[in-house]
């Protein structure tokens, strides 16, 4: 997922928005004692995500790879900074809920009880980016902090954007896709659906969701039509369509079948014509904001929504749902925007200026 500060004629506006939007959805997902059941198929943003950072970062790092006016070093330490300062701030709060929650005696997810050990070990590989050695029984992940493993695997899918992918031919994309489309179905098979890829045993099913939809996005780019145009109907249209997606009451036996046709072909469809548009101008400032609100709503939303349950135990009563889901939502929305704002974006600016301004590596 990636934010920042551009000038308009480089930036896709409404993509900012369609990512904005997703995450949105994302939180709900994830608050069903406050907004009800989670959406159907709300999951299947995270494979959008993927499909954005594949166009975005193809704009923003491809032809400086190719080129290589940036080492894959320099590449992959942005990557890392980009999205690490965010996720330390989660994985702090994370860390003193579950501390909360052993020294109270009180259960967590499921009913299950805040187990020492594994806290620490999950603490100390996610202080490294790195996956929990085994899956942790109290969050049923391999992070502490829930989201982290579609970070860690967009990580994996960069390191090979960088070393390759920025020069790759389109054959050669063609058999990342291939290989990744034919584990998605297997994976969709076995699980019934899409919504792999957080545990160890699903591991190969959650990188064949970033290798394929990663892979289209960059595929996407080299293909784009070059002068977007303003279209303010059709921005709208496709912000409906993705909130459709993300919502459809998918009947449980259709369900993989549902969540293949989305990633192989509603997700491509809806970035190309997406990214060859300008939204009018309210649309525009909408989208910009939840743009640069987005990352920080992914990341931090789930230990903002456990912690708004110790401090206002009461937001769970069925006299105050979901009015109070709402008003959470839309208070973890501003925070994000907040903390983009005043602290990450700043630190993004030293951060590029420290590496992307440095010569790159002479590649031999």
């Amino acid at each position: 997922m990636e934010t920042g500060k551009r000038s308009a004629r480089d930036r896709f506006v409404l993509l900012d928005g369609l990512r904005g939007i997703a995450a949105i959805f994302i939180i709900q997902r994830h608050a069903e004692d406050l907004l009800g059941d989670a959406l159907p198929s709300s999951y299947l943003g995270v494979d959008l995500f993927f499909t954005l950072s594949g166009f975005v970062l193809a704009h923003a790092y491809g032809a400086s790879l190719s080129e290589g006016r940036i080492s894959p070093l320099q590449f992959m330490k942005a990557r890392l900074l980009r999205l690490y300062p965010l996720y330390a701030i989660a994985l702090a709060l994370v860390t003193a809920y579950y501390i909360h929650m052993y020294l109270a005696g009180l259960p967590v997810m499921a009913d299950e009880h805040v187990i020492p050990n594994e806290l620490l070990l999950a603490l100390a590989t996610g202080l490294f980016f790195l996956p929990s050695p085994v899956t942790i029984s109290f969050n049923a992940a391999l992070f502490l902090v829930h989201p982290a493993w579609s970070l860690f695997n967009e990580l994996v899918a960069n390191m090979a954007y960088a070393l390759r992918g920025a020069r790759a031919t389109l054959i050669q994309i063609g058999i990342v896709l291939a290989i990744s489309a034919i584990l998605l179905v297997v994976a969709a098979l076995q699980f019934e659906r899409l919504h792999a890829g957080f545990r160890w045993h699903e591991m190969y099913a959650g990188m064949a969701r970033v290798f394929f939809s990663f892979s289209m996005g960059m595929l996407i780019y080299r293909y784009r039509r070059k002068m977007p145009v303003m279209r303010p109907v059709q921005a709208l249209l496709c912000l409906g369509i993705l909130m459709l997606v993300l919502a459809f009451p998918t009947p449980r036996d259709w369900r993989w079948i549902f969540d293949l046709l989305v990633v192989f072909f509603v997700w491509p469809i809806l970035l190309y014509w997406a990214s060859a548009i300008v939204p009018g101008p309210r649309t525009s400032s909408v989208a910009n904001f939840l743009g640069v609100a987005s990352y920080a709503v992914y990341v931090l939303h789930t230990p903002l929504l456990d912690w708004a349950h110790v401090i206002a135990p009461g937001i769970t009563n069925p006299e105050m749902t979901p009015f109070s889901g709402i008003a959470l939502v839309t208070l973890i929305v501003a925070i994000s925007w907040c903390v983009t704002i005043w602290l990450d974006q700043p630190l993004q600016k030293r951060f590029k200026k420290r590496i992307l301004h440095r010569p790159a590596l002479v590649q031999k």
